[in-house]
């Protein structure tokens, strides 16, 4: 693929612990485009509904300052205003890979990471930890639509890399 063709944004889902970061380093690498993390955004502001709301209205800043498209999103897939992104954008804007996992690989994948990061980790206010967040969005998590399907249990992160990038690549000769 060629890494300067526009691309549409590539928005990541997936529950803590199913390698969306992983995966968008990864693709920002070779793609040579921003990674969007809403996380990293709700860090910036109060974990209030108007600091939500704050950190998401700085992510579609971001979003438009890349022209809505060229750009790595990467979100659980869980909050409203990812649904308005999916109804707003035009149907090739936007292509969504959902990264998929068990609840026991899941919680496997954030006890190491916690245990490899150390200190608390505080997730939001209304959940807290990514286990409670876990446990509780599984079931509503699996409903949410996609473009591409990656189940994660038993891929290797080169695997889940691979398989993202095909679904991508043929995508955007298809764009």
């Amino acid at each position: 693929m060629n890494s300067r063709k526009t691309i549409p944004i590539i928005h990541i889902v997936g529950l803590p612990g199913a390698g969306k970061t992983t995966l968008a380093r990864r693709l920002s690498k070779i793609l040579k485009v921003p990674v969007l993390c809403i996380g990293w955004h709700r860090a910036r502001f109060p974990k209030t509904p108007i600091g939500e709301a704050d950190a998401w209205i700085a992510v579609f800043k971001e979003l438009s300052r890349n022209r809505w498209k060229n750009c790595i999103l990467e979100t659980t897939g869980l909050n409203s205003r990812e649904a308005f992104l999916r109804t707003a954008l035009p149907f090739e804007q936007m292509f969504t890979i959902k990264l998929e996992a068990s609840r026991k690989t899941l919680a496997h994948r954030i006890r190491k990471k916690k245990k490899n990061q150390g200190g608390q980790w505080f997730y939001s206010a209304k959940y807290k930890d990514k286990y409670e967040f876990v446990r509780k969005l599984f079931k509503p998590f699996c409903k949410i639509p996609a473009n591409c399907y990656i189940n994660t249990n038993r891929l290797t992160k080169a695997a889940v890399y691979q398989r993202a990038f095909k679904e991508i690549d043929s995508m955007v000769s298809a764009w």
